[in-house]
């Protein structure tokens, strides 16, 4: 992940500077919201008091350099590491905002101490000095903390998050604090209900003490039952919204966990009816992607499959490859011409089905690929597309499986009435080019080069020589490096069609 520290360095003093201001609207809330006073001449006493010592003055730059303070402590701790930015970044409008509310309470205790000192010297009852400051304390830090979050936690959606994040998967972040929408539904709560109906019924309060009025009780209990219903609300609502979104969860993890005929069962006409709608429809796509991608697999090896999709078809399909080192193994059945004329088309089918399935369980099993069918021949790869660390033992340890494997079908062919089936098998390792080729509307992922010529003559030469398997010089030379305790056989210096040397030749002498 890159991230960009210059930028998100820019947006966090943003955030700091949205934090400052916050607190300077804060500073104008007695201007526009009346605080209680209680004891109107305590209240003159202790405002000159304060004139005359500028303690609301000390106490209110402490409410403004502790949270640029903590802002700035914040700051340095996650710019230590990546590590700490990925994990922290969604919590600064939090962490940001909430440094207002400390500050606006160290306000109100910086003042108790005062308060004590006045009441010892001067005689002044702080009582009701003491709830007027923390209603003026809580008034201010609310207010901060409710500009600057909503504006920090909007930027930081539209703007650092998907600079950070730009392909999503923010959900894996192990965040120390994971915001949800259980706190911004919350939140909305305190802003659009608890801290409008507090300023109001405050300052309708505040006007029946100052003015000598009895307290209406009525009115406090109608804001009560207004929170009351504003908070039923507010749950119906959180219900309405995260409950669909739950259900869309589960059936997106049923779905990440291979199930794609699961439903969302989300049956609305709002937005989210057409979100699990369209959810729905992106699962019927899934299912069939996937059983595309199955036939796909069975018409080219899996491995195969999985190397056209993410590594070439993805990036545009183009043809070409690369040279490799790999083990090239030829399998053919002998005299087959002849025992297919015997026999019904259907149960020539039936038998080379059965005879390729348990043949290709051993390639497969032992890292190789079956590159194509040659009517009743196999053409088998180890080494490409996937890397091998020994190819040619690979391919070895296959023809050995597949001689096993060709006895327990022969058995059953028996069984069936079918003819008893030999074969030949010739394996050579050298260097090929490995890729795409054909047309660039038509093309396989396959082998070419001298490697493969020689191995299928080598299978050809199983008939001369009166054997089922073959290994070249160079296959024999990486088996014995595999260090397998296998001692292979010598044949002879076979002459290979279109070579002018001739190339020894091994075999392994089976028991079966």
């Amino acid at each position: 992940m890159n991230i960009d520290h210059k930028f998100i360095g820019k947006m966090m003093r943003l955030y700091g500077l949205i934090v400052l201001l916050s607190n300077v609207v804060a500073v104008l809330v007695p201007s526009v919201v009346s605080i209680p006073v209680l004891d109107v001449e305590n209240t003159r006493k202790w405002s000159a008091f304060l004139d005359e010592t500028k303690i609301v003055n000390f106490a209110m730059l402490i409410a403004f350099i502790v949270p640029t303070f903590v802002c700035i402590v914040y700051s340095h701790k996650i710019f230590k590491t990546e590590e700490k930015i990925v994990k922290n970044i969604a919590e600064i409008p939090s962490v940001y905002s909430l440094s207002s509310v400390i500050g606006w309470n160290l306000y109100y205790f910086i003042e108790i101490p005062f308060a004590l000192h006045a009441k010892r010297f001067f005689g002044i009852q702080i009582k009701a000095i003491l709830i007027s400051s923390w209603g003026f304390s809580l008034f201010a830090g609310m207010t901060a903390w409710t500009l600057s979050y909503l504006a920090i936690e909007v930027l930081n959606r539209m703007v650092l998050l998907p600079r950070v994040f730009p392909e999503g998967h923010i959900s894996r972040s192990g965040f120390s604090f994971r915001p949800s929408l259980k706190h911004l539904m919350f939140f909305s709560f305190m802003v659009y209900s608890v801290f409008p109906v507090v300023l109001l019924l405050s300052s309708l309060v505040s006007v029946e003490i100052n003015n000598g009025l009895q307290i209406s009780k009525s009115v406090i209990f109608v804001s009560a039952l207004l929170l009351v219903i504003a908070f039923a609300i507010t749950i119906s609502l959180s219900k309405l919204i995260l409950n669909p979104l739950s259900r869309l969860k589960k059936a997106a993890e049923r779905i990440k966990n291979g199930d794609y005929k699961t439903r969302a069962g989300v049956v609305t006409a709002d937005e989210f009816g057409i979100l699990a709608d369209s959810f729905n429809d992106m699962a019927d796509s899934l299912a069939e992607k996937e059983f595309m991608r199955d036939t796909f697999g069975k018409v080219v090896d899996p491995e195969v499959r999985d190397y056209l999709m993410k590594e070439n078809f993805l990036e545009g399909g183009a043809l070409g490859g690369e040279t490799r080192r790999v083990s090239v193994l030829f399998c053919d059945i002998r005299s087959f011409t002849a025992m297919s004329e015997k026999l019904e088309a259907a149960e020539v089918v039936s038998l080379l089905n059965r005879y390729f399935t348990a043949l290709g369980k051993c390639i497969t099993a032992h890292h190789g690929i079956i590159n194509k069918y040659i009517g009743d021949a196999i053409m088998a790869i180890f080494g490409a597309p996937v890397q091998s660390t020994n190819s040619a033992k690979d391919a070895f340890e296959a023809a050995l499986d597949m001689r096993k494997a060709l006895v327990e079908v022969n058995k059953t062919f028996a069984a069936d009435g079918f003819p008893v089936l030999r074969f030949g098998i010739g394996i050579h390792t050298g260097p090929v080019f490995a890729g795409t080729i054909g047309a660039e509307n038509r093309m396989e992922y396959t082998v070419i080069g001298d490697t493969v010529n020689t191995a299928s003559r080598l299978e050809s030469l199983c008939k001369t020589y009166a054997t089922d398997l073959l290994v070249s010089e160079a296959s024999a030379a990486e088996i014995a490096e595999g260090g397998n305790g296998i001692k292979l056989d010598f044949v002879a210096d076979a002459q290979i069609r279109g070579k002018e040397e001739p190339m020894k030749v091994f075999t392994f002498k089976s028991n079966l």
